[in-house]
């Protein structure tokens, strides 16, 4: 039977392979027609003429594609070439088989359950919080995938690129000596009202020697002025990309804020104050503010500011900050949109290309406005090459050894543009393109000037406004998703006996108390097992959590007033922990802390099967051995709970035998459960505990106490006791009535 079980997995793994090269022979083919669309669907610079752009094949013989192993190949087929192909036979004669139980349910459950590094890599948060580096998850993942990510600037973009003064200057423009007013002793403000306006231009000084004036055309210096944008008023749409706030100045009592948004561009003014938030020195606002029709130059100064926002009284001015945004339009280096790194054109994909132009057109826009020669491309697949300015440019050494991984051996289906398209992008990478990034703007107030009121992530999209403009990016703040966590406390064992009972036995009163984190007064507890003498304890008690949580910051969502005078609530986000602790009951005194342990549900210490392999040994445990409870739904198995001795060393004192379960809000009411074993008593169905005749409450049970306690173990003694107390008794009569007994029976 094991030897045909064996067959018959064999045949199934052939099977899955067979499919998986197909599919991925299809996908292949299914890109190469939407490339060949792409290509065909070629925008054109607007306002200047189109250079024709040459496709040459190259004279050397082409390189053959890297070799790479099987498995790798059918993931990595769209960078190193198609991946192989199955024999049609063989492939012919699998799909005729039928799969075992175990591979169906195998293939179903990989199709169903995404890989946990999938979630964690889901939206565009992922590549935000890679950026400013909070979690190391994520740069292994990026790493091992390459995938996309942004740039993060640690000031504006501004000083990043020397003001993008590449094309003109900028010169302000004030009033003539004789009209100069002066409001105030603050020059910064008489600077502000005497300032009439600015100029943006260039001015440049070419030598003329009798060698220039004899050459020919061709022999002249280049002309700065070449190929110049239209001066012509542009209408844009701006995009406006907020992200988060960091050390905004608090203005409340207790040192808080409630932060919210007001932008400006023209006469176009947006008041995001009702969507402030509560209490956040470092707010996440992930808000898009679309202003769809603006003019340039006449709209130039886009002007964000944030407020404090307050119930009574005006709101508070926290800072501002300006941004140009007509010397981003006209700058070389692209500044109206940063360009991504990698060309992908799937529509639901996070990391789609965004920009108006594709890669190609905004390489011949950079040729046109460096008075360059239009690019020429050579060859094919890995031996394609681009020249641009005499500079030669080979796509394998963009592409060599690179594409996209995964951890689960499942492929991630990107739709990637064609090689033409990824090696001008790659040029344009290398020719100082502003990337796709995050700025950090600092916020100033002019009630404290020079003084940072604290910072804002941001970055903003400018589009002309006759295009069809590509949809905004998703960067709406991550929303907690509802779970329920139940946990069945079944037995400890172990448990550390406390007290001492009035026949001088150690006992202890065992019941388990637990809670989430940040939730201490929610927290739940078990019934009491009585004079348990051998620290076993016998419960059969369920505990039912409702929390939020972000699956993939891995962070529950909790929402509580910070202080006594604070009016609303405010979102705090902790870790997923799980505080067990067990306590010896007491009537007339606090009760005991016998043990406690913290679990941490995404990264537990797998437990043991019987409590005599449990052993502290288990919080040592690697992290990459560790369990996720929001992998694996449901965990059941014996934890050891510890107390600290003087030297801080752990010390155990007991074990728990717990079964813990994860749902969505939608699961727990498809399978309902009670706390307790109250009903609904299901999903499992709970029975009382089978506990020794020793367990009750001597307080309230006197009369147990007297059969348990002195009869169960004094019996005999008090039967024998009673023989004698009876015989004396009995003796003692005799003798007080022998006298009389006696006399009566002499005097007849």
């Amino acid at each position: 039977m094991k030897m045909l079980e064996k067959q018959r997995d064999r045949e199934a793994k052939q099977q899955a392979k067979a499919r998986y090269k197909a599919e991925q022979e299809a996908k292949k083919k299914a890109l190469k027609d939407i490339d060949n669309d792409n290509e065909s669907d070629e925008e054109r610079i607007p306002d200047d003429p189109e250079p024709t752009i040459k496709f040459t094949e190259s004279p050397t013989t082409e390189k053959p594609p890297e070799k790479v192993p099987d498995k790798a190949a059918g993931l990595l087929g769209m960078w190193y070439g198609p991946p192989p192909v199955a024999d049609d036979t063989k492939a012919t004669t699998d799909s005729t088989r039928r799969l075992s139980r175990r591979e169906t349910r195998r293939l179903k459950k990989m199709d169903e359950e995404p890989h946990p590094d999938d979630i964690l890599v889901s939206d565009w948060w992922s590549k935000y919080y890679h950026c400013i580096g909070t979690d190391p998850r994520l740069t292994r993942i990026f790493e091992e995938r390459n995938l996309p990510t942004i740039k993060l600037y640690d000031a504006d973009l501004e000083t990043e690129f020397n003001n993008f003064r590449d094309l003109m200057d900028v010169i302000n423009l004030k009033r003539p000596d004789n009209e100069i007013s002066f409001i105030s002793d603050d020059s910064e403000s008489d600077d502000e009202i005497n300032n009439v306006g600015l100029f943006k231009g260039a001015f440049k000084i070419y030598p003329i020697t009798s060698t220039v004036l004899d050459a020919e055309e061709e022999g002249k210096p280049k002309l700065m002025f070449s190929n110049l944008p239209n001066n012509k008023p542009s209408d844009v749409t701006i995009r406006l990309y907020v992200v988060a706030g960091m050390n905004l100045t608090p203005l409340d009592f207790g040192g808080s804020v409630d932060p919210y948004l007001w932008v400006k561009c023209g006469k176009t003014v947006i008041d995001d104050k009702s969507n402030y938030q509560t209490k956040k020195i470092n707010p996440i606002f992930g808000k898009m503010f679309e202003i769809k029709k603006a003019s340039l130059p006449r709209d130039s100064k886009l002007i964000i500011k944030v407020y404090d926002h307050d119930l009574i009284g005006a709101n508070d001015l926290i800072g501002t900050t300006t941004i140009d945004l007509e010397d981003r339009f006209l700058s070389w280096r692209r500044a109206s949109c940063g360009i991504s790194q990698q060309y992908i054109i799937e529509k639901e994909s996070k990391d789609r290309w965004r920009d108006t132009l594709k890669p190609l057109a905004l390489l011949k826009r950079m040729c046109l406005l460096k008075g360059w020669a239009p690019p020429t491309f050579k060859g094919k697949g890995s031996t394609l090459r681009c020249y641009v300015d005499g500079v030669e440019h080979k796509m394998k050494h963009y592409e060599s050894g690179r594409g996209p991984m995964t951890l689960d051996g499942k492929s991630i289906v990107k739709k990637m543009g064609s090689e033409e398209h990824r090696l001008a992008l790659y040029v344009l990478q290398d020719l100082g393109l502003v990337p796709e990034h995050l700025e950090t703007r600092t916020l100033y107030n002019d009630d404290c000037p020079g003084i940072p009121q604290g910072k804002i992530h941001l970055w903003v999209d400018i589009f002309p406004y006759d295009r069809n403009l590509p949809p905004p990016v998703n960067i709406t703040p991550r929303v907690a998703q509802k779970m329920v966590l139940r946990i069945i406390i079944w037995n400890t064992q172990d448990v550390k006996l406390d007290d001492t009972s009035i026949t001088g036995e150690k006992m202890s009163d065992i019941f388990i108390k637990c809670h989430l984190e940040g939730s201490k007064k929610d927290a739940q507890e078990t019934d009491v097992h009585y004079r348990s003498l051998t620290g076993e304890g016998n419960f059969n008690w369920r505990m039912v959590y409702n929390f939020e949580y972000i699956m993939p910051e891995q962070k529950m969502v909790l929402w509580k007033k910070q202080s006594f005078f604070s009016i609303e609530k405010s979102e705090e986000k902790v870790d997923p922990l799980l505080h067990v602790r067990v306590f010896d009951y007491d009537i007339f005194s606090s009760d005991d802390l016998l043990g406690s342990t913290e679990l941490n549900l995404v990264s537990l210490p797998p437990p043991t099967k019987t409590h005599k392999e449990c052993h502290l040994d288990i919080y040592d445990t690697p992290l990459a051995d560790r369990i996720s409870i929001f992998d694996k739904k449901k965990i059941k198995g014996f934890w050891p709970v510890f107390e600290l001795d003087p030297d801080g060393e752990r010390e155990l004192t007991g074990k728990v035998e717990m079964e813990l379960e994860v749902l969505t809000e939608e699961e727990a009411n498809e399978r309902p459960a009670g706390k307790a074993r109250e009903e609904p008593n299901l999903n499992p169905t709970l029975e009382p505990p089978n506990r020794p005749e020793t367990s009750f409450n001597w307080f309230f049970n006197p009369f147990m106490v007297f059969k348990v306690l002195i009869w169960g173990r004094f019996k005999w003694y008090i039967i024998g006791g009673l023989i004698i107390l009876l015989f004396a008794a009995f003796l003692v009569l005799l003798i007080y009535t022998s006298p009389q007994a006696i006399n009566n029976a002499i005097m007849g």
